[in-house]
């Protein structure tokens, strides 16, 4: 890769670190009140597969960043959000669909509390095989993520524990995947592709809107 090409990539990423957090702005009407302003960045901690998955599987995630909800409180970076699979449709039928139904969040110490949760972004986790870096054998850092990576990718530094992680682009970065924005007649969102499976690491990163629960 020559010296332009590995410029032109850094100016991409920081450009992305910077981005402001994708803003939420939930239709009330339909889908309950917003419970912030803001989505929150989470890590998906399950598996998901059209080929694999089945309707009714628990779907489990983390919130990477704390989150400050419109009456002030601040939901803290950990806490767990939990769901279904409510829809899955391999490709072999035409095309892959994948539904989620997040309905449930828990923080450290609190009881579990009904909500509703929109994926506003979904990407892979974090990696450094794009800019001719490699991820082996660097040590795990705060929240999953191997320690320095993200200070690699972006330049953000991540020695302090409660350092934001940067937000995702809004809608799907999964090749080949699309992000339906407008969430389903029950709520889920909705993932689909037209010539691959969808297939969800553990540690995709997740965008997650937060709405009260009707």
């Amino acid at each position: 890769m020559n010296v332009k090409s590995r410029v032109l990539i850094a100016a991409a990423l920081v450009t992305a670190a910077l981005a402001p957090i994708p803003s939420f702005a939930a239709d009330q009407t339909s889908i309950g009140k917003p419970l912030s302003k803001q989505a929150v960045l989470s890590m998906l901690t399950c598996k998901l597969d059209t080929k694999k998955s089945k309707v009714g599987d628990p779907v489990t995630a983390k919130t990477l960043n704390p989150l400050r909800l419109n009456d002030g409180t601040v939901l803290p970076r950990g806490t767990i959000l939990t769901g279904k699979v409510t829809q899955v449709q391999p490709k072999s039928s035409g095309g892959a669909t994948l539904a989620v139904l997040i309905d449930r969040m828990q923080a450290k110490g609190a009881d579990p509390a009904a909500v509703r949760g929109y994926i506003a972004a979904v990407a892979p986790a974090p990696s450094l095989a794009d800019t001719g870096g490699s991820t082996k054998d660097l040590p795990m850092g705060s929240g999953g993520d191997p320690g320095g990576r993200i200070a690699a990718m972006t330049g953000t530094s991540i020695q302090d524990g409660n350092q934001l992680l940067p937000p995702i682009a809004p809608g799907s970065a999964l090749r080949g995947v699309v992000l339906n924005p407008v969430p389903a007649a029950d709520g889920s969102t909705v993932l689909q592709a037209t010539d691959k499976e969808i297939k969800l690491e553990n540690g995709t990163r997740l965008e997650i809107g937060l709405v009260a629960a009707n």
